[in-house]
């Protein structure tokens, strides 16, 4: 039975958020059960590779998609991360959580997540003015 479009991305959506949560999850367990305590680098190392995993997935189903298909993501990924930024700062000054780790880790998702928009747009860019990596195609 073929599924729609939609099906597909909540699928995946789903299936990356429980694997990541069983990865971390099962990497504290297990630290738990062997005594250790690292500071949390093995969760972190877990979690990290599967996220790479699912990076290299993520660009194989992006070139998949046609244009007006990559057009609605782009979109949505913008104006979702500006609404949930947004509405992360009304929560933070809302419950008086200036000084806490939860402000600081938002804090430094906003600087990374500006600073990646900001190279790969400066490369998107230049490869519009013709000095891409691959002129030729």
């Amino acid at each position: 039975m073929s599924k729609t479009y939609s099906e597909n991305m909540s699928r995946r959506a789903v299936a990356f958020v429980v694997i990541t949560l069983a990865v971390a999850l099962g990497a504290k367990v297990a630290m738990e059960e062997w005594g250790r305590s690292d500071g949390g680098w093995l969760a972190f190392g877990l979690v990290l590779l599967s996220f790479s995993t699912f990076m290299v997935f993520g660009v194989r189903f992006w070139r998949s998609l046609d244009d007006l298909q990559r057009q609605g993501h782009a979109a949505s990924w913008y104006w979702g991360s500006m609404a949930g930024l947004a509405l992360t700062a009304c929560l933070i000054a809302a419950t008086g959580l200036r000084q806490s780790e939860f402000t600081l880790g938002v804090a430094t998702l906003l600087v990374s997540q500006l600073g990646c928009y900001l190279v790969l747009y400066a490369l998107w860019s230049l490869k519009g003015r013709g000095f891409g990596f691959r002129s030729g195609k």
